[in-house]
């Protein structure tokens, strides 16, 4: 299983985003504090982190489409590659990305 951890302006942003690239399974969590550098200056803006579920064979995919439509001009899109999860869930995520 593949996670994939991307931040987002606002839940809408972010629920919107899981609409449209969910292959298994999206989690959001509002209320993210995120500090960065950004064109040679500190900011600090709420975020809200939208938490993708994926089988490693989709991983690629929704990457790309996440990238292709984020509204941001560079996203973090943090991959967490061979993520463990109980066997259940880990059968439920493969066969609904199958």
């Amino acid at each position: 299983m593949i996670e994939l951890h991307v931040t987002f302006a606002n839940a809408v942003d972010a629920a919107r985003m899981a609409r449209a690239a969910l292959k298994a399974c999206a989690n959001i969590v509002d209320g993210v504090r995120s500090l960065y550098w950004w064109q040679g200056a500190i900011e600090e803006e709420d975020e809200t982190l939208a938490i993708f579920k994926t089988s490693e064979a989709k991983a690629d995919a929704l990457e790309a489409l996440i990238a292709e439509h984020h509204p941001y001009d560079t996203p973090a899109i943090i991959r967490h590659t061979a993520v463990t999860a109980n066997q259940d869930y880990a059968r439920w995520v493969e066969k609904e990305t199958a």
